[in-house]
């Protein structure tokens, strides 16, 4: 395996990437595209390092970046909504690095998982998308997970009563708090299932909320998706309550084309080893059993990465 970076151009500025070559490469490549937060190559945990390097070792090339105003490349923050140029950019790269190479999948967590999806159904190069903990925050859909995954389960803690008896939280606070929530829902409540202006087959997405503008943009891709979720992440859980409850979700055909799967324990970054071992193991195992061909175990050595 050779691993090396590269320099390449997006538009007026330069990104900076991470190359995984694997010594026999297959004819399928994976992009890993970093969060439209404060991240840059190598991940939280280290995990786009080990992954691109597991990857690698199954003859898969990966390409790792940084996204522009991120790491090492140039020019200005941008942001997961205006990420096209950089992800075409980096395939475009990736396909320069691997003359064989005939199809990619885009790998993204959180922002950059929504970003993939935004990106992916205009580029017929992308064959398949992994996304994991895909990002649709709103008010209203925040507000609602708050309210029922959060002040809930609070309510049924007996050290939350322990506390309250104790004068060590202040009641009143948390009321008001529960109250502004309460009131973002019953304000957006009309929007809830995403009964807002549907978008044409022709129709840009852009000007639709997130919750839409991702269910309409994986109706769009004709490839594969993968959703993997963490069970202990509101983020999380606001996507899996919309697809619960939305009526543009339940009527996209999506719940049937998509395979889905749920990490109960692992938190919104996999910061345990155990979990990020598992979503390395399901990355590599649906990449070579829906987009390679390939049937293969992920290697054992995940651990022994430095």
């Amino acid at each position: 395996m050779n691993e090396h970076a590269v320099v390449f151009p997006c538009e007026e500025d330069a990104l900076l990437g991470i190359v995984h070559a694997p010594d026999q490469a297959g004819t399928t490549g994976v992009v890993i595209i970093v969060a439209g937060g404060p991240q840059y190559r190598v991940g939280a945990h280290r995990q786009f390092v080990v992954l691109g390097r597991e990857l690698a070792r199954q003859g898969i090339p990966v390409l790792r970046f940084d996204h522009r105003g991120t790491g090492d490349s140039g020019g200005a923050f941008r942001g997961f909504l205006d990420m096209d140029a950089d992800i075409r950019s980096a395939i475009d790269t990736l396909f320069k690095q691997c003359g064989n190479l005939k199809r990619v999948m885009l790998w993204g967590e959180c922002e950059s998982a929504s970003a993939a999806a935004f990106y992916a159904y205009r580029d017929p190069r992308v064959a398949g998308i992994f996304m994991v903990n895909p990002w649709i925050r709103t008010e209203a859909g925040q507000a609602k997970t708050y309210l029922k995954h959060y002040y809930w389960n609070r309510l049924r803690d007996p050290h939350f009563w322990q506390k309250i008896r104790a004068g060590q939280f202040s009641l009143m606070r948390s009321l008001k708090a529960w109250l502004q929530l309460l009131r973002h829902v019953a304000q957006n409540a009309f929007k809830r299932n995403g009964d807002s202006k549907k978008a044409s087959d022709t129709e840009e997405l852009t000007s639709l909320p997130l919750p839409e503008r991702l269910t309409k943009s994986l109706q769009r891709f004709p490839g594969k998706t993968y959703i993997l979720t963490s069970g202990n992440d509101y983020i999380a859980q606001e996507f899996k309550d919309f697809t619960y409850s939305s009526a543009i979700w339940k009527s996209s055909g999506l719940q049937e084309k998509i395979f889905f799967n749920d990490m109960a324990d692992a938190d919104h970054t996999f910061s345990r080893t155990v979990w990020r071992t598992e979503l390395f193991e399901q990355t590599a195992q649906w990449l070579k059993d829906h987009l390679t061909g390939q049937p293969d175990q992920m290697s054992e050595n995940t651990n022994n990465n430095h």
